[in-house]
């Protein structure tokens, strides 16, 4: 099966796109750097940007897989809004135009914000995003639906959960304890008391391979999933486990919370490969 995929050098679209080379799958992968890219047999690299027109591309693919985003590190408000809503669109009305009408988009908990004033997250909860980044990717969640309800397109609007793992950003919280962990340092540790659910990136891999199954939960125009192990941790305890994982004898240094906020699925809205 022939699929378009963006995002490719990123931290995740590099970990999905390396899994789907090994299950076979033909692969045009978009991507504005030229050094250094993967070489092999049942993939195309294709240099551009998202604006770009890849009609031809498209029509060749049966499925649409959109890692590309901006401002999860770098709160760029022009280019978060400008590459996550505008841009983005333009890629998902040139794919209407060449029928390739099955997509799997890659969204973020970052869309809810801090609006449950529940324990746990869900398909309907509320969103009230605090971010540039989690409001931009809840705008194009709907871009998304409306467009695949107006040209009878499928999308499939996965929403990722805390993820970690190999290649992560060095700024985030996995990559930046396992440093102090090679230097023998002491870790200072924000928001010790929050629960999150933390997912392997390996696993978040295989589940959006899964997704691209649509024969599985069948549906009509749009559906939302949310992608996570279910693995609900305090911050200090995941950090535990890691140290203690690396057979570390570093120490964690925090303080206490007054408040603590839960960034938990809950189980039905999770998909289950």
């Amino acid at each position: 099966m022939q699929i378009f995929l963006t995002g490719a050098t990123g931290f995740l679209g590099k970990n999905f796109l390396n899994l789907a080379l090994k299950n076979n799958y033909k692969i045009f992968v978009l991507t504005r750097k030229k050094k250094k890219l993967k070489k092999n047999k049942n993939l195309i690299w294709l240099h551009g940007s998202l604006e770009d027109n890849w009609f031809k591309e498209l029509k060749r693919s049966k499925i649409l897989v959109h890692f590309a985003a901006a401002g999860v590190a770098d709160d760029d408000p022009v280019k978060t809004y400008d590459t996550n809503i505008f841009k983005s669109q333009n890629l998902l009305e040139t794919a209407i135009k060449a029928k390739c009408k099955r997509w799997v988009i890659i969204s973020s908990s970052a869309e809810y914000g801090n609006s449950n004033k529940k324990k746990y997250f869900s398909k309907t909860t509320n969103r009230l995003p605090n971010t540039n980044y989690g409001l931009s990717k809840a705008i194009f969640s709907d871009v998304c639906a409306d467009l695949s309800y107006k040209n009878n397109c499928k999308a499939r609007i996965m929403k990722l959960f805390f993820v970690y793992g190999r290649g992560e950003n060095k700024k985030r919280l996995y990559p930046s304890l396992i440093h102090s962990i090679n230097k023998k340092k002491n870790f200072y540790l924000k928001n010790p008391y929050e629960t999150r659910d933390f997912s392997n990136v390996n696993f978040v891999s295989k589940s959006i391979l899964d997704a691209l199954k649509f024969e599985k939960n069948k549906f009509k125009n749009s559906q939302i999933w949310h992608i996570s192990e279910g693995k609900q941790k305090l911050i200090k305890d995941f950090a535990m486990s890691v140290i203690r994982n690396k057979k570390s004898s570093i120490n964690l240094i925090y303080k206490k919370q007054k408040k603590t906020f839960n960034h938990i699925s809950d189980k039905k809205s999770l998909w289950k490969i």
